[in-house]
């Protein structure tokens, strides 16, 4: 059982990581100016030759025939394509900006606010994990710039998450007939004087254009002749309690002309009073109100919804955000880019993106060719080493094919908690096949070694994992420490060195065992 157990293990991870090493093509990661490819869009081939970085760069002239993943295109070309791509990923996994390269915005945030860049950093910390974008370096300039380095994501995310300063607002439209009444926590008359207008019992006089606050309700003043014209802000940013992204309440559906996205808010008490106090003012038209609740992001319209008439003077803790788009991963775009700026909430400030380029990989798959063959040398010299102290072939061969499985477990581990392979992972990952090696040399000694009084195999091995899950104690109460308060590198290090240890004492090292008792028992047999 305990072999099927690790069997299953691995092979779940090989599928998780899905490696195709065979894999030809190229991804857009910025269209620039050419109209004909879009940020995601996948070439395959450019005038009958593989599409590679290289083929992408060169000059063109004339019809420029691609293939691609929505069909072939013809390009009309005068130099340069115009587009930055990237080679398309040979599996599942994600790699930081050492090995993969990435983007990199500087940034400057304009505020009043004296901690206005470390809530900045913060907030986008936020936006851009919920997106997806894991690894990000952030770095304070002059505490008046930011620069943010992405691993992943394309120019044009990078820029939509940016520049959007997050100030949410929904707003209920009112209209007042002069010397009419307006129902809050108390009944307030509207007067219309001149181009003024007037409510006594609060002392308000606003002319058009202004706004005023009236019991905790911002209002602004629009054209007021004949009828009086407000418009209302029941929620904004900080009414907002949680971005639901469930299934039940955060879907894409086909329509007839394309995508339509949804996803649902939960408004704060406070924000569904003022709901309830503005519907109370507005008429019913027959299943509706009369007036609609329009969403903004940054004073653009996002949405505008009708309000259901059983609504009217309910206080509504759930709102739903709608949209569409014409494809399907346009629209999961979309959906993710609203909430993830809605979950991270508004900047302090309004911000420019001051310039933004593309970091090349320092490292690269070169990198990843060299840790490879390092690691089969090392395997090599320790399949010597142990060979040398037992004179046993058939021990050797089952510990690398275990030190083997641990690293595909902890690289498909990878793949389910989204965490990205950097330096430190790697550091990691090899930290825990170093100690996985070591935990199976002494459950090889510990099986071989002759003592006086009788012992069984299996006691040997009882006493081996005492020895090695003491050890694996030890190394994760070590790593808890950089887990929780370590960042950067440190955290990412923790995290890779606990995840193999994890693996190891609960799938490799009892699969293990079964094996070595398997062989020292035929061996003595």
């Amino acid at each position: 059982m305990k072999i099927l157990i690790w069997l299953a293990a691995v092979v779940l991870s090989l599928i998780l990581i899905a490696p195709n090493p065979f894999q030809k093509g190229v991804q857009v990661t910025d269209s620039g100016t050419n109209a004909s490819f879009a940020a995601g869009d996948i070439i395959y081939r450019i005038n009958g030759e593989d599409a590679t970085e290289q083929v992408v760069s060169r000059d063109y002239y004339g019809l420029v025939k691609a293939d691609t993943s929505k069909g072939q295109r013809i390009v009309q070309a005068n130099g340069s394509l115009d587009i930055d791509v990237e080679p398309l990923a040979s599996s599942n996994l994600k790699f930081g900006l050492d090995i993969k390269g990435g983007t990199r915005a500087l940034i400057k945030v304009t505020s009043n606010q004296t901690d206005a860049i470390s809530q900045s950093i913060n907030t986008l910390q936020t936006r851009i994990n919920v997106y997806g974008l894991r690894e990000s370096v952030f770095r304070s300039i002059e505490n008046e710039y930011i620069e943010i380095s992405i691993a992943g994501g394309s120019r044009q995310e990078l820029e939509e998450l940016l520049e959007k300063q997050g100030k949410f607002e929904a707003r209920i439209p009112l209209k007042l007939q002069n010397n009419g009444s307006l129902v809050l926590d108390r009944t307030y008359t509207v007067i219309l004087d001149d181009s003024s207008l007037r409510i006594p019992e609060a002392g308000i006089t606003a002319r058009e254009g202004e706004t005023f606050v009236l019991d905790d309700i911002p209002f602004y003043v629009g054209s007021s002749d004949p009828v009086v014209n407000l418009t209302s802000t029941v929620y904004t940013g900080k009414d907002i309690v949680a971005v639901f992204s469930d299934p039940q309440r955060s879907r894409i559906e086909k329509t007839a002309n394309g995508y339509t996205w949804s996803f649902s808010l939960q408004i704060s008490d406070h924000g569904a009073k003022k709901f309830a106090l503005i519907t109370n003012n507005i008429p019913r038209r027959i299943d509706y109100l009369e007036e609609p609740i329009s969403l903004y992001l940054d004073d653009n319209l996002i949405d505008s919804l009708n309000i259901a008439a059983n609504l009217k003077g309910q206080q509504a803790t759930e709102i739903l955000v709608t949209g569409g788009a014409s494809s399907y991963d346009e629209a999961v775009w979309e959906r993710v880019k609203l909430q993830s700026i809605l979950r991270s909430g508004a900047l302090p400030g309004a911000v420019e993106i001051m310039q933004i380029d593309t970091i090349s990989p320092t490292l690269g798959e070169g990198f990843l060719r060299a840790v490879f063959f390092a690691g089969m040398l090392s395997a090599g010299g320790v399949a010597l080493v142990v060979f040398a102290r037992y004179r046993k072939i058939q021990l050797v061969l089952p510990m690398l094919i275990v030190s083997l499985s641990e690293v595909i477990i902890i690289l498909g581990a990878s793949v389910v908690i989204g965490w990205t392979i950097d330096l430190a992972a790697l550091a990691g990952i090899i930290a825990t096949v170093g100690t996985g090696i070591d935990s199976q040399i002494i459950m090889i000694d510990q099986s071989l070694r002759k003592e006086e009084r009788a012992t069984t195999l299996r006691e040997k091995l009882k006493h081996a994992f005492f020895i090695i899950f003491g050890s694996a104690g030890v190394m994760i109460a070590a790593m808890l420490p950089l887990l929780t308060l370590g960042f950067g590198l440190l955290r990412g290090f923790a995290i890779t060195t606990m995840i193999g240890v994890l693996a190891g004492i609960l799938l490799a090292r009892p699969a293990f065992g079964v094996i070595i008792e398997k062989l020292v028992g035929e061996s003595r047999a």
